[in-house]
């Protein structure tokens, strides 16, 4: 790792510790948000929250909640406490009497990591000002605040929703059924046809640079560090999973991280979920929606594509397939108003393999996880590697290189 790097993570750690000693400190003086769901999901607590951060006052007069009480329905994170509630209110019937909301963890490394990464703050942002200009059904955000260290959402409660079906963990060790697997790439093609080809000052209106995953000033340098940190623990835990060559292709690409920045973000782009596995999909009667925005970006569509299909189906299934989905894509974007290049497109697949390889190293190389977790990350580590020698990413990357 370059000294500069190890210099600026240092600074970047430095200045987050010194934010949760604040965020500390106001406990103590009560000027911070509680983050704790015994403190922030008292009556008084709730309705200050739901008053002063309301994305819309479409419900009218402040609200005055009487009765908070939890309901026993999982709802499984890697990085947030989520919650849901059943509540009392004197706000009349715009307000629904169930909320889902999320927290951060109480543990102090995983408040640390997410805070760096900002991605509690993108989802923030995501949900008051981008969710309700997209062409899918996402949660509807009552409120939302992102402070310090601190952050929540207070969305509908979708499990409230006859009409909605929601996946789990063992949905996508199994994998979608083919019918729905396309259906998906059909909102993935609506999504990305929204905000498609913009110039940079129309993007920077709707989601600004600096808050890029990988371009912004910050994450430019933390994504490469985590992915090259986050290398070592995880062979250390699946050594025999991922062949030498593969490591050694992992290895040349961050050797020459700018200039594959360069490729994966060129040309037109759109917006993206970013974080786009079967877990973050719903199905909202006869359309599609999308949850857990904390990756959103602007990218190429099918990098959203490859992350979905290789993430969400079993290796095998996806091989005898994998051609077909990408064309199916194509066809729908352009049905959707943004007409692509199947050839280009099968190309760029090849190349964003990269990023669901590197995403489940660094989720393993730092993730603390459940038995259940842990399967399912292995599970996905298989897929990744398998899709990445499928399409050969090592001759693409030297295509590239050359």
């Amino acid at each position: 790792m370059k000294f500069t790097d190890l210099a600026r993570l240092s600074a970047y750690g430095s200045e987050q510790l010194f934010r949760v000693a604040q965020d500390a400190l106001g406990d103590v003086t009560g000027k911070s948000m509680p983050y704790l769901p015994e403190h922030f999901l008292t009556n008084s607590q709730l309705s200050e929250v739901l008053n002063r951060y309301a994305v819309e006052r479409s419900w009218g007069d402040d609200i005055e909640i009487s009765r908070v009480t939890t309901l026993p329905i999982p709802s499984v994170s890697s990085n947030c406490q989520n919650v849901v509630i059943d509540i009392d209110h004197l706000s009349g019937e715009c307000f629904p009497n169930s909320l889902f909301v999320k927290l951060p963890m109480s543990n102090l490394a995983t408040r640390l990591f997410f805070g760096m990464t900002q991605s509690w703050a993108l989802e923030s942002y995501f949900c008051r000002h981008i969710a309700a200009h997209v062409p899918l059904r996402t949660p509807r955000t009552y409120a939302t605040h992102f402070e310090g260290t601190r952050f929540f959402l207070a969305q509908e409660n979708l499990n409230a929703d006859p009409d909605v079906t929601l996946f789990t963990n063992p949905d996508m060790l199994a994998g979608p059924p083919l019918d729905l697997v396309y259906r998906c790439l059909d909102a993935f093609a609506q999504l990305h046809a929204c905000h498609y080809d913009l110039d940079a000052r129309e993007r920077e209106k709707i989601l600004p640079l600096s808050q890029h995953i990988f371009l912004g000033e910050r994450m430019g340098v933390l994504s490469r560090c985590l992915n090259e940190a986050g290398l070592e623990p995880c062979l250390k835990r699946y050594s025999e999973l991922i062949p030498d060559s593969i490591i050694d292709a992992y290895r040349r690409t961050l050797e020459h991280w700018d200039e594959m920045l360069a490729i994966w973000f060129s040309g037109p782009l759109s917006l993206l979920h970013g974080d786009s596995h079967l877990g973050n999909f719903f199905i909202s009667g006869e359309e599609m929606g999308m949850l857990d925005f904390q990756a959103v970006h602007w990218g190429k569509g099918v990098r959203d594509i490859q992350y979905f299909l290789i993430d969400s189906l079993p290796a095998e299934l996806l091989a005898e397939h994998e051609q077909d989905f990408i064309r199916y894509y194509v066809e729908r974007r352009g049905v959707h108003g943004t007409a692509i290049d199947f050839e280009q497109t099968w190309q760029e697949y090849r190349g964003f393999t990269y990023h669901t390889l590197m995403t489940i190293v660094v989720s393993i190389g730092f993730g603390a996880m459940n038995d259940e977790q842990a399967t399912l990350m292995k599970e996905i580590l298989v897929r990744s590697v398998a899709a990445v020698e499928r399409v050969d990413y090592v001759a693409w990357l030297d295509e590239q290189l050359a």
